[in-house]
């Protein structure tokens, strides 16, 4: 395959699945209610999708380019003298469609995104690492997904969201212009992050160091780490909150949110 170029495979129908439920403590007349509401909204959102699938399918039909994908589906896209990309945004492409639905490798997308200019949205993407990433105009958000690292990512404008996610590194990063959501991922060090323009939050995590931290300008929150107030050395303008409380299990188990498959979202009343 060429530099550049993304594949785009035999796209196969989505499987629509229900889930088992008991419902034991219904009557027999609510119980099949209960399953015929779920069954139809089942149905309704299976159309939805297919619908929106075979629109983006015919908006992308042809593209092989990187950029002439992303700017089918309005992410307007700018290269460098290096070849690398700026994004205006990011995001899935549809309500309900992902990249991946569509046939493409999301990560040969992003092998050479540089900078999103504006929100950097990452539900639902198949991605385990994003390297490539140096900075995020907006908010970023990957909380919830199984990326674990984002080796090069240096400066976030905005509120991040790397809570509940695998994150494991963040070797680079420097600067957050807003909140900083840290909590439940495995993250163990903050090596370069040197200032937070809002809560730092970073409970039910392994963090054992953060030595460049200057500055947070709102609190600080390390319960349930290894560290303590006294290995925060930076200025805070809120409150450090290090009370130890019982470690409560960390569900890790995201299976059900990042399998796409599963098309039911609400039972229609």
């Amino acid at each position: 395959m060429e530099v550049g170029k993304v594949s785009i495979s035999n796209i196969s129908a989505v499987q629509t699945k229900t889930q088992p439920h008991n419902y034991a403590y219904l009557s027999e007349m609510d119980q099949d209610r209960v399953d015929s509401n779920v069954k139809y909204a089942a149905q309704q959102n299976k159309k939805m999708h297919e619908a929106e699938l075979s629109n983006l399918k015919n908006k992308v039909e042809g593209k092989t380019e990187t950029a002439e994908i992303f700017n089918a589906l309005g992410i307007e896209t700018e290269k460098d003298d290096n070849g690398k990309l700026s994004l205006s945004h990011y995001k899935q492409p549809g309500n309900t469609v992902t990249f991946k639905d569509l046939g493409y490798d999301e990560s040969k997308l992003m092998e050479n995104v540089k900078e999103i200019k504006g929100d950097a949205n990452f539900q639902k993407t198949s991605l385990t690492s994003i390297d490539s990433l140096e900075k995020v105009g907006g908010k970023l958000d990957i909380s919830f997904t199984k990326v674990k690292s984002m080796k090069n990512l240096k400066e976030v404008n905005s509120v991040a969201q790397f809570n509940n996610s695998l994150i494991e590194e963040l070797p680079n990063l420097k600067t957050i212009g807003a909140m900083a959501q840290l909590s439940n991922t495995r993250v163990r060090e903050l090596p370069a992050l040197e200032t937070v323009k809002g809560n730092l939050d970073l409970q039910n995590t392994p963090i054992e160091k953060m030595p460049a931290l200057k500055s947070v300008k709102g609190d600080v929150n390390i319960i349930n780490t290894k560290m303590t107030a006294k290995d925060v050395t930076a200025e805070v303008g809120g409150k450090v909150k290090d009370k130890k409380a019982p470690v409560l299990p960390i569900k890790t188990d995201y299976s059900y949110l990042w399998d796409n498959s599963d098309r039911v979202k609400h039972p229609i009343k």
